[in-house]
């Protein structure tokens, strides 16, 4: 385990908030029986006092919204007091009349400014257009959309406000790509409009449904990137980070930048300075904290993705302010997804090779389709780390939806002072073991520019076989240096060899929990790894994230629906023989014997370890190790070739067993985490990959014995025949371009 991560922990405060009440389950099933479509939208409303149905208990979704009641909803939900605003001299609006108080107000305010003919018509049919004015006004939003509308001129008055207005992910246009501002409202789009702005769950934020952009598009989001200064009680700057804007315009940043400060602000793209009123929640061991301004800052919030749909080799963009140059950006790669576990608790953290630096910390770390991936928060021995953006969702799920105005914070002060500099910057760090006869692993080495996400190695041939960062299966000759590329119709995503066969999954949607099974669909492509050509493609109900295969079936773990199934089938015909219950996105390994299927549960806690008996394509139901969170365990492990061990990443080895009372029974700890693990022909020594160096181990004792060096960071070891084929990513000294390497040596 990382030193960096090694800091005291402290619980993490759940700040008290003030949520107005909800309507039961019976009001809000009998409340407005006419609304169908953005139902939730309208109780929420409903529930924040912000609107009203009509006296017949209707609230009547399709009837077109009046300007005037607009105007009501906005204030109401602003909680500003009427009846001071002077008059606004609108000619159709006398003092007195119905509605005068609130749009004089508003008026006053700058939310609203009539017609070009002096008049408001409070009762005319508000247009989209006049809704994007209207919010932008209220609620002072800021920001551009990454593209245009095909029915608004750049040039139009309105143009600025329909930015703003879809920059917040508040509307999305039609699907022909026009906004059509001259169209009337209805009030249930109105009131999917503002909900959408006061709750972040409104928001449709569906990264399968979203496109990949350009990292010019991606650059886009620095408008909702912020540099965070922390001052003193002398008002003198302690120091200097990132942050950027989440649910309800409050802020999220790493905890080490608002750690030892008295006030701090944050300053926008476009230099306004916001005091930030405090601290909604943080965990120091973490690293994370949500801050809120004391006033909304207006530019859009970012979206936010999972862990677990972080793919290694995809293009990653960072955001932050290094040395106080303000959003500065990089551009890189995921180089894997770690879980670092010591024993105070468990991190999950994301390596690129998008540069962090000092000042860059609390930055985001965004995927091609502008979501957050992570907050950039440390570098270790060089290597840049981000952390999990699911500990800001964890926080964000109590804050989604409340009035931003009865947010509660603590004051930096009250934080915890701790000094993360020498940990986070790595300036005092050890090795994670104790190297033993270190020197260079010499051997034959060759470059290509496809970063593999999964690999394989053909048993005969020096050739490996991987999928590529464009979801291709490529096959690589390291002696002959040829390279054969097979795209599919939908993208690839793990590969595993048997008996002269590739099997490869191909997804159809990105992974979710809520894609449940009855839904589920993929693909499994059957490859001849002499022609290159598939042999076999069949369409399956599953979504599939992992496949192994024997002499007549293949096996499919899901990526999808929480619990969910591991199917088997027949390779043949494509048809399904057998299913049982997995957790969602385990990956599974086939015991050398074929009887029986091992998995990690990739999202538990504590993790789990399981084992599935097979027999003729037919799974049985699993049974659990031993243990309960005794262990540390990563979603992922390699059976020794004898089949006597479990090797699993995290440094835990397990015995292999086909008893089950003595399956998956502890063996030791070899006190590191690793990549991956080889096997002399022998079996009297094991090879670890640790970073950028390469340890060898007794294969009795599990004690090290000889310590390599490498010029990159190996991350799939096999054993060719009695050589150590190593295939890693290293970045070129000319171009500052990463590559993969495949290097090859004698077994020593």
């Amino acid at each position: 385990m990382f030193k960096t991560f090694k800091v005291f922990i402290i619980l993490f405060l759940l700040l008290s908030i003030d949520l107005l009440s909800v309507s039961n389950k019976a009001e809000g099933s009998t409340l407005f029986p006419d609304v169908k479509s953005y139902r939730n939208e309208i109780i929420f409303l409903t529930d924040r006092k912000i609107i009203n149905g009509y006296q017949n208990g209707n609230f009547g979704p399709e009837d077109p919204i009046k300007r005037i009641q607009a105007v009501q909803m906005i204030l109401r939900e602003l909680g500003v007091k009427t009846g001071d605003a002077p008059n606004p001299q609108f000619k159709d609006v006398r003092p007195g009349s119905n509605g005068y108080n609130e749009i004089a107000k508003a008026a006053q305010l700058g939310i609203i400014s009539g017609k070009d003919d002096g008049t408001f018509d409070p009762n005319g049919k508000l247009t989209r257009g006049q809704m994007a004015t209207i919010l932008v006004n209220a609620y002072k939003l800021k920001g551009t959309y990454y593209s245009d509308f095909k029915d608004i001129s750049n040039k139009g008055k309105i143009y600025p406000f329909i930015q703003a207005l879809a920059a917040h992910n508040i509307t999305t246009g039609y699907p022909d790509g026009t906004f059509r501002p001259n169209e009337t409202l209805k009030r249930a789009h109105f009131a999917a409009f503002m909900a959408r702005f006061l709750n972040e769950d409104f928001k449709p934020n569906d990264m399968a449904k979203a496109p990949a952009r350009s990292t010019e598009q991606i650059v886009n989001n620095e408008q909702s990137v912020v540099v965070i200064e922390l001052y003193d009680e002398d008002d003198e700057l302690v120091s200097q980070g990132s942050g950027f804007i989440v649910a309800n315009q409050l802020v999220a940043t790493n905890f080490h930048v608002i750690s030892g400060g008295t006030r701090a602000v944050a300053i926008t793209e476009s230099g306004e300075e916001i005091e930030l009123e405090g601290v909604v929640a943080y965990d120091d061991y973490l690293d994370v904290a949500i801050l809120k301004p004391e006033k909304r800052i207006g530019f859009p919030s970012l979206p936010l993705t999972s862990f677990s749909s972080v793919k290694k080799g995809e293009k990653v963009v960072a955001i932050g302010s290094p040395f106080g140059l303000m959003n500065t950006v990089t551009e890189g790669i995921v180089s894997g997804t770690h879980t670092f576990e010591d024993e105070m608790g468990t991190l999950k953290a994301i390596q690129t090779t998008a540069e962090i630096n000092f000042g860059s910390s609390g930055g985001p770390l965004l995927n091609k389709k502008g979501f957050v991936v992570g907050i950039n928060s440390f570098i270790f021995e060089d290597i840049n780390f981000a952390i999990s953006s699911d500990y800001v969702n964890q926080f964000l799920a109590d804050y989604n939806k409340v009035d931003f105005k009865k947010i509660h914070t603590e004051s930096f002060i009250d934080m915890p002072i701790i000094d993360f500099e020498e940990d986070i910057w790595g300036e005092d760090s050890e090795d994670l073991l104790e190297t033993i006869d270190l020197e260079p692993l010499q051997g034959t080495k060759q470059t290509l520019s496809d970063i593999f996400l999964d690999a394989v190695h053909d048993p005969e041939l020096p050739v490996v076989y991987g999928i590529n960062e464009n979801g291709e299966l490529i096959s690589f000759n390291y002696e002959t240096k040829s390279i054969n590329r097979l795209p599919f119709s939908n993208p690839a995503e793990t590969i595993f060899y048997n008996n002269g066969e590739l099997y490869v999954t191909l997804v159809k949607g990105e992974h979710s929990s809520y894609w449940l099974e009855e839904t589920q669909e993929g693909a499994v492509a059957i490859v001849d790894p002499s022609t290159f050509k598939i042999k076999k493609l069949f369409d399956i109900k599953i979504d599939p994230y992992d496949i192994v295969a024997d002499k007549n079936y293949f096996y499919v773990s899901s990526g999808s629906g929480q619990w969910t199934d591991l199917k088997s089938f027949d390779k043949e015909t494509g048809t399904e023989v057998s299913t049982q219950t997995i957790r969602q996105q385990s990956n599974i390994f086939l015991h050398p014997n074929k009887d029986r299927i091992y998995a990690v549960d990739s999202d538990s806690s504590p993790r789990d370890m399981e084992a599935f008996p097979i027999n003729n394509g037919v799974i049985s139901q699993g049974y659990d190790s031993p243990y309960e969170g005794d262990y540390d365990l990563v979603p992922y492990m390699m059976i020794s070739p004898d089949g006597r061990y479990i090797f699993n990443p995290a440094g835990s080895i397990f015995r292999a067993s086909p008893l089950k009372k003595t399956d998956m029974q502890f063996i030791t700890d070899l006190k590191t985490e690793f990549y991956d693990v080889a096997f002399n022909n022998k079996l009297t020594k094991f090879y670890l990959a640790i970073a950028d160096r390469i340890y060898v181990y007794d294969y009795e004792n599990f004690t090290p014995v000889k310590t390599y060096s490498l010029d990159g960071e190996g991350y799939f070891l096999f054993n060719h025949k009695g050589s150590l084929v190593v295939l890693g990513e290293e970045l070129s000294p000319k171009t500052g371009i990463v590559k993969t390497f495949i290097l090859n040596t004698a077994m020593q």
